[in-house]
């Protein structure tokens, strides 16, 4: 279903919530992100920890949800607000040492926001030793069930089914937070199963922050980002601005095209809509939300918004797959006549390389680089303005020092006129690798855009699928983030599998399934 949305929708659907079924919250999306089931011998049962994420698009007040096991449960204690992009530790001890909690190298420790072992938040007394909060060793099934305070299901996850056993359990009424009495074993619950062996030492994490597929021992801490180099979630989002003005009846119109192989695991797609009403630039809960449900693959389309200031965060049917996408939508007679093309943010080791490109620059006042250690608080990093009189599309390219992996970037496009917007918010992504193959299903034409050092020749292989090679050629991109195409007019309809790798150098590309019509 493609949704218009006007401002009485926003004010009427600011409170509304979508099924239980998927999750209880509207101005955010609250997901389990990483855990530890099974410390290693020397950490101790106090170690293990469960964290949370709050992927926007807006601040959620945490306060009185409940994590549980089936066994034992924690509430958290009220009023506590989570901010877009922020994380909750809980574990069994105030602080988690470095090689208890997978930190990586950057960091010494990580101090817990919650104790469940002195909060006095807990239905029964967690166990220190052995078995403490999950269950060690055997099958490991321990599932984990977060609930709003009016036990929506927020999230829910398992190494694999059918779970450890569960029992009916009472949570304490205290810190005014309302008792509730549940059995999560006679509840219809969806899981997300991980899939993959139970082990002493290791922790569960989302490939990347948000994403449906799970790595176990990541080597990454609680409290820290999943975004690692390397990781590749095996959905891709495509985001377009197509009216950025209300200069008519249809008002101002996105569109974000999903490519996935499964079109069934990944839809029906919510999507949460927030609008900085007050446009004080932040998005907490004195702006307006209002979620929607859309059944029709392969795009999320939304029309008729009003003049404001948005972020959409979308996610599939499971509440996972999260992205959120930041834009403006202006009235006609200030509208941006600028467009952006793209904007890409690729790791070196001790900088980003930022890259994007504009159109109708003739309009172009100045780009501000945005620079976020949180995904909410941005300062200017560098601005960029075109040369007098040029016009056209421009590619602009600089490179920042920073070594900080969970950086956030953004672009603030002022026009001549005043008006202004921003580009999504990005984090640094692999080096060399497939951002992008269209259309899918494909014609006669199969486009490609890389990121990365990619201007050496690319040799291409394409396999049908029983894995036989029915085509190969290569190509040479000239430019940063420009498109290549290969002519597949030739392969009969079906599903078929791309293989890319770089002429003279040891860049390899991920596959990527496409179909031909």
């Amino acid at each position: 279903m493609k949704r218009a949305l006007r401002k009485q929708f926003l004010l009427v659907l600011a409170c509304m919530f979508l099924s239980p079924a998927l999750f209880g919250q509207a101005t955010g999306r609250v997901v389990i992100n990483e855990y530890m089931p099974w410390t290693s011998n020397g950490c101790g049962t106090a170690s293990e920890f469960i964290e949370l994420l709050n992927f926007g698009p807006g601040a959620v007040d945490i306060g009185c949800y409940i994590i549980t096991t089936g066994q034992y449960s924690i509430t958290i204690p009220p009023r506590t607000i989570l901010q877009p992009g922020e994380f909750y530790v809980l574990a069994g001890q105030d602080f988690l040492p470095s090689d208890c909690a997978n930190v990586d190298s950057v960091r010494s420790g990580v101090r817990a926001n919650l104790n469940w072992n002195t909060c006095n938040c807990t239905n029964a007394t967690v166990p220190t030793s052995g078995d403490g909060l999950m269950v060690d060793g055997g099958s490991s099934n321990t599932p984990l069930v977060l609930f709003d305070p009016a036990l929506n299901i927020a999230d829910a996850v398992v190494r694999s089914l059918p779970t450890e056993p569960t029992t009916f359990l009472t949570t304490p009424g205290s810190n005014g937070c309302a008792p509730q009495a549940f059995d999560i074993g006679t509840m219809p619950i969806r899981y997300e199963q991980l899939g993959m062996s139970a082990g002493r030492g290791n922790s569960f994490a989302r490939i990347t922050d948000g994403d449906c597929g799970w790595v176990k021992d990541p080597k990454q801490s609680a409290n820290a980002s999943n975004n690692r180099d390397g990781d590749l979630s095996d959905i891709q989002y495509s985001f377009s601005l197509i009216n950025a003005m209300t200069c008519d009846s249809t008002g101002g119109r996105i569109s974000i095209h999903v490519e996935h192989m499964d079109y069934a695991s990944v839809f029906p797609m919510s999507y949460t809509v927030a609008n900085d009403t007050n446009a004080d630039g932040r998005f907490d809960e004195n702006d307006d939300y209002a979620t929607f449900i859309d059944s029709t693959p392969p795009s999320v389309d939304i029309i008729g918004l009003p003049v404001g200031h948005y972020r959409v965060t979308v996610s599939s049917v499971n509440g996972c797959y999260l992205r959120t996408f930041e834009f403006s939508i202006f009235t006609c007679t200030t509208a941006l006549s600028v467009q952006l093309e793209y904007f890409n943010v690729v790791a070196g080791n001790t900088s980003r390389l930022l890259t994007w490109k504009l159109q109708q620059v003739e309009q172009l006042n100045t780009v501000v680089v945005e620079k976020s250690a949180n995904g909410r608080d941005f300062l200017p990093a560098g601005f960029f303005t075109s040369a007098q009189g040029e016009s056209g599309a421009k590619r602009f390219e600089t490179t920042i020092s920073n070594t900080d992996p969970s950086s956030r970037f953004r672009l603030k496009v002022i026009q001549s006129n005043g008006g202004l917007f921003y580009s999504p918010i990005q984090q640094a992504k692999p080096t060399s690798s497939i951002i992008k193959i269209w259309p899918n299903p494909a014609g006669r034409v199969l486009s490609i855009r890389l990121r990365g050092d990619v201007v050496k020749p690319q040799a291409y292989s394409i396999y049908d699928v029983s894995g036989k090679m029915v085509q190969q050629g290569s190509f040479k991109i000239q430019q940063w983030a420009d498109d290549a195409t290969i002519d597949i007019g030739g392969l009969l309809p079906g599903m078929y599998q791309l293989k890319l790798e770089s002429v003279s150098s040891p860049i390899n590309h991920p596959a990527l399934r496409f179909v031909k019509q």
